[in-house]
């Protein structure tokens, strides 16, 4: 069994108080109380631990209205950018979001064949290629 210790309980919640509001390091506070600043952080230490809420604690009233609402903004914005992402589709199946084509490639190329675009995840094929365009030829066997 460990010794009684030389601090009392009273002694040692003062220290912790004046070390937290202090803009002294716990190592001044420490020098200035005569302790050990290894003793005046371990006291820090477990007092911060028994401030801290339980991990499985229950939420608060505000709390769980602050996570309502914010579940309810997240679900708008998902369905915003779901609708946005179809509105990038133009009705030639390429993607009109500027920078991008539909074809995957440069702008104007007309021989590929559209791989789909990442921002819209549009998937169309396509490219009005020219007869024995390498899309044409590909098709053909």
């Amino acid at each position: 069994m460990a010794p009684p210790s030389k601090y009392s309980p009273e002694f040692r919640e003062e220290a912790v108080q004046i070390a937290l509001r202090s803009s002294k390091t716990i190592s001044e506070v420490a020098r200035e109380l005569e302790l050990n600043s290894e003793t005046l952080r371990g006291w820090v230490k477990k007092y911060q631990k028994q401030q801290e809420p339980a991990a499985d604690a229950e939420l608060t009233v505000n709390e769980r209205a602050r996570l309502k609402e914010l579940e309810r903004r997240n679900r708008e914005l998902e369905m915003e950018v779901t609708f946005l992402k179809k509105a990038a589709l133009g009705s030639t199946g390429r993607c009109n979001i500027a920078g991008r084509t539909g074809a995957g490639g440069v702008a104007g190329w007309r021989g590929s064949v559209v791989r789909g675009c990442r921002t819209c995840r549009s998937e169309r094929s396509g490219g009005g290629g020219r007869r024995g365009s390498r899309s044409a030829r590909s098709a053909a066997r």
